[in-house]
Order: C-alpha cells, then sequence, then structure tokens
C-alpha cells in the first residue's frame, strides 16, 4: 500500500488534495497509478520509486488503451521534479503516439533545455499553475511567470491555471503580467476545505467554506480584479477543446471498449458521476 503524504512533492502546497483532502487521500491510499476525470486521464509514476513492482505497472502500461485521449502526467506530485526525470521521459517518448493532448501541470520552474525538448512534441501542451499563495506553497510566483514566458520563446502553448483560488488569501497581482506576457485567458478554480485548513485560513474566511464537505468552491470575489486585467476565464476542460487536435480520433465503440478498460484501474477524482466521467472520456477521445 501507498501512503500519500506531503513529501511527496516538493512544492508541499499546505491545501494539497492529495495529501490533506480525505475523501482523494484514500483514493491514492488504494492505488495511485491512474486517475481519471472529465477533462483527461492521469498516468501517475509511483510515489516510492524504490518499489520494483509499482515502476514495473507504470513501464507495463499498454498504451493502446490510452489511444486518443488527454493524458497529464503525474497529478500526484510535480511532473518536473528531478526525482521523476526519467519516468517523464518514457512517458512523453511513448505516449505522444497515441494521445491526442499530453499535458503536465507544474509549479515548479521548468529548465530551458526541457522547455526545448517539451516543444519538440507538438502536442504537448503545458499548465502552468500560478496562484497567488506563496504563503502555501514552496515556489514563488516569480518562478511561474518565468515559466510561461520560456514557454512562449519555444513557442510551446501553455495556459495559466488559478487553482486553488482561496478567498481572502490568494492575490492576483501576477495578472497583468500574465497580460503582458501574451496571455489571455485563464482558469480560476475553486479550494477543496478540510477542517484542519483553519489553521492558516483567515478567519473571515472559514465560513465560506466550513459545510462544503471537501467539494470544491469557488468564490467569485476575484471578478472585478479579473475584469481589470483584460484577461478572461476559460475552463481548463474548454481550453483542451480548443486545440484544434483530432487525431487519434476513435469511433465511438472503440473508444467505449478502451475507456472500460481504464475505468476498471482508475481512480475516478471528480465530484461529477462516474457516468458524466466515463461519457466525458469517451467523447473526448472521437
Amino acid at each position: 500500500m501507498i501512503t500519500v503524504d506531503s513529501n511527496m512533492c516538493p512544492v508541499g502546497c499546505k491545501y494539497c488534495a492529495v495529501s490533506q483532502i480525505d475523501c482523494r487521500r484514500s483514493l491514492w491510499n488504494k492505488s495511485t497509478l491512474i486517475g481519471i476525470n472529465k477533462a483527461v486521464t492521469f498516468i501517475n509514476p509511483p510515489p516510492d520509486i524504490t518499489n520494483k513492482a509499482e515502476v514495473e505497472r507504470f513501464y507495463n502500461l499498454d498504451p493502446s488503451l490510452f489511444e486518443g485521449d488527454i493524458l497529464c502526467f503525474n497529478a500526484i506530485s510535480d511532473p518536473f521534479w528531478q526525482k521523476y526525470h526519467c519516468e517523464l521521459d518514457y512517458f512523453l517518448r511513448t505516449f505522444n503516439k497515441v494521445a491526442k493532448i499530453m499535458t503536465c501541470v507544474t509549479k515548479m520552474p521548468v529548465p530551458e533545455k526541457l522547455m526545448e525538448e517539451l516543444s519538440s512534441y507538438r502536442n504537448f501542451r503545458l499548465i502552468v499553475s500560478i496562484t497567488g499563495l506563496e504563503q502555501l506553497e514552496k515556489t514563488t510566483t516569480k518562478s511561474r511567470l518565468k515559466t510561461l514566458e520560456l514557454a512562449k520563446k519555444y513557442k510551446v502553448e501553455a495556459f495559466p491555471l488559478c487553482h486553488p483560488y482561496i478567498a481572502r488569501m490568494t492575490d492576483l497581482g501576477f495578472l497583468p503580467a500574465l497580460k503582458a506576457l501574451g496571455y489571455n485567458e485563464i482558469d480560476i478554480k475553486g479550494l477543496r476545505y478540510n477542517p484542519r485548513f483553519n489553521e492558516w485560513l483567515p478567519e473571515n474566511a472559514v465560513h465560506l467554506y466550513e459545510g462544503s464537505d471537501e467539494k470544491e468552491i469557488l468564490i467569485n470575489d476575484f471578478e472585478e480584479e479579473l475584469n481589470k486585467s483584460g484577461l478572461k476565464k476559460v475552463s481548463l476542460k474548454e481550453w483542451y477543446k480548443k486545440q484544434e487536435l483530432r487525431t487519434p480520433s476513435l469511433d465511438y465503440e472503440t473508444a467505449r471498449l478502451k475507456v472500460t478498460e481504464v475505468f476498471k484501474m482508475a481512480n475516478i477524482t471528480s465530484s461529477d458521476t462516474d457516468r458524466q466521467v466515463f461519457d466525458a472520456a469517451v467523447q473526448r477521445r472521437l
């Protein structure tokens, strides 16, 4: 059994959904290999890369099961942690042949040499989580802006994601800088709350989240600041759809059969019903 904790990731976010949200932690404690929601399928290397059995499970995944899907590498830690260099390289070389889109969501700096390598994969998309929550993360807003600037330099299609936005805490002062770099869209997503967060949540914010039962809550007091910046809120799922990558494209029955096999080994990491997640996973392969 894998025990998930904050040491699994160098960013160490105090709000981490994987290690600090009980319903998610129980999922990932059962299996870390695959997760799935309405936007993507996650493929995760094992947190303990000395566990030979788990490492073999990762490398022995059948790539054909994921044909036509949108695949995200490593949702339970940061994908660009040097610890996972070999696994990231394998993911890129192997799954670019079957995926409609390969993607990574990161808060860590991306070395220039790696950014250049990423640019060689036409179906790679970079998501940079820029939150304005430096007091809760072992990383900086400045480093995320630098990564987004570097993506422009190497023509890597990138997208800024503010996840989570925490009322009374998130500093959206980076929005004008995003606009200046040439980014016109951002997704802003909410917080999954656990009562242990009361240790660091401002007193005037706690009541906004209490009783949410670990569901993702987005408090919309950011809208004025977003409007002033000239950026538009676009969901990450919609942004993926706008990428106009149509191959590989499967017929409905082939897609349904492949998703059925993936569901047998995947954690459903969504507040939506299993049926909704299944249908969305089939649709994005068509």
